[in-house]
């Protein structure tokens, strides 16, 4: 959406680019999930260390019975072993947890897109209830206006009593809605500053202008779009992910070596001889069949759902675009064609009110009739830019730019 002209230049206001701006530095949600990849990456350093040796004492031959009831036989071994991983593991380890890490970046990527996506909302929120709100201040107008007139035909006796009273009611509504019109502008601003998580708006309006609507791309080349986006660039990620699960349950059927070397004190002899040691689990029953089998289901799994995704999003895709290009049409039909046209009509229906050819309720009617257009003219424009934040959002194109 373009600056609007009818913004004063010296009330604070704020654009979109602006607002998106913010929300990106400040928004709570974004911020908590950076903390998110911080702990994963903790993660994949924890997965790079090897294991520590261990070290191991035993005491034999110690309070028994006969010669082994004193320690004159006693036998002291200490020792120290390591294991040894084999097949790769520590690499596997390694390769699942940045996989991880990469999956959720890709959720980090798409939450990202939908902070931006509500902040446009919310802006196009309030572009709509400042468009609003001058509807309102239009009506208020023309009640005056309307009221003033029957005030002097009453007064000529050219206009019953009534007029005068169902005029005056007709005034009071008309400020009832511009007050509550005020009410609900102001909490379009606090909804919108919320996005950057700011206590009250430090703006008054929104420049934006909202019957200028940016063109779309062709619905070809938006279709095409879909394939890149993070939403499902997620299930490739996670593909990659349970790739590298099926990996680590591989080569953790050889669970590694564990060997050490240690000395041994004969107290009888007083001799030390060295001891060393070899320990090899046997894979016998358990070789991970089920890890694996696991990892590969989820797998096959992760493409099945990406495919449900993408052929959704195009359902979606579909639909949006029709509507962007009905709601395209209707807004120029509005303000191209009825609303000249319904200017004009109440332009000559006050001129013969005035002088008597037309009735109160002929005057009435054809404000409320400009009055409605107008406001199914906002409604439609709005309509149109939701309708492109959510093609945005969508395809992944535009918002972040």
């Amino acid at each position: 959406m373009g600056a609007s002209t009818s913004v004063r230049a010296q009330e604070p206001v704020i654009t979109l680019r602006e607002a998106i701006s913010r929300t990106l530095q400040s928004n709570p949600d974004l911020a908590a999930y950076a903390y998110t990849l911080k702990a994963q990456d903790g993660r994949i350093t924890q997965s790079g260390l090897r294991p520590n040796p261990t070290l191991s004492g035993t005491v034999e031959n110690v309070l028994g019975t006969g010669l082994a009831s004193g320690g004159q036989y006693a036998e002291l071994t200490l020792m120290l072993s390591q294991v040894i991983e084999l097949g790769g593991l520590r690499e596997r380890r390694i390769d699942v947890a940045r996989r991880e890490r990469d999956g959720l970046q890709a959720e980090g990527d798409i939450r990202r897109l939908d902070t931006i996506a509500e902040t446009a909302r919310r802006f196009v929120s309030l572009a709509s209830q400042q468009e609003q709100h001058q509807l309102t201040h239009l009506a208020v107008e023309l009640a005056e206006k309307t009221a003033a007139a029957v005030e002097k035909r009453v007064a000529a006796a050219k206009s019953p009593l009534a007029e005068r009273d169902r005029a005056a009611v007709a005034l009071q509504r008309a400020q009832n809605d511009d007050a509550h019109a005020e009410h609900e502008l102001q909490t379009a601003r606090y909804a919108l500053a919320a996005s950057w998580a700011a206590s009250k708006p430090d703006f008054v309006s929104a420049s934006a202008d909202l019957y200028r609507l940016p063109t779309m791309r062709s619905y070809d080349e938006l279709l095409a779009a879909l394939e890149a986006t993070p939403d499902l660039a997620r299930y490739l990620s996670e593909a990659r992910l349970r790739d590298a699960e099926i990996a680590l349950a591989i080569a953790g059927r050889r669970q590694g070596l564990q060997i050490g070397a240690g000395v041994r004190r004969l107290e009888q002899t007083r001799d030390t001889g060295l001891v060393f040691s070899f320990q090899m689990p046997l894979p016998v029953g358990d070789r991970n069949q089920g890890l694996i089998a696991e990892a590969e289901a989820r797998r096959e799994g992760a493409a099945a759902e990406r495919e449900a995704t993408l052929i959704k999003a195009r359902t979606q895709l579909f639909g949006y675009y029709r509507e962007l290009l009905d709601r395209q049409r209707q807004v120029g039909l509005i303000r191209e064609k009825a609303l000249p046209r319904m200017e004009s009509a109440l332009a000559h229906t006050d001129y013969a009110y005035e002088r008597g050819r037309y009735s109160y309720l002929e005057l009435v009617d054809a404000q409320r009739e400009l009055l409605e257009l107008k406001r199914e003219a906002i409604e439609a424009a709005a309509q149109y830019h939701f309708t492109l934040i959510e093609i945005e959002r969508l395809t992944g194109n535009g918002l972040s730019r």
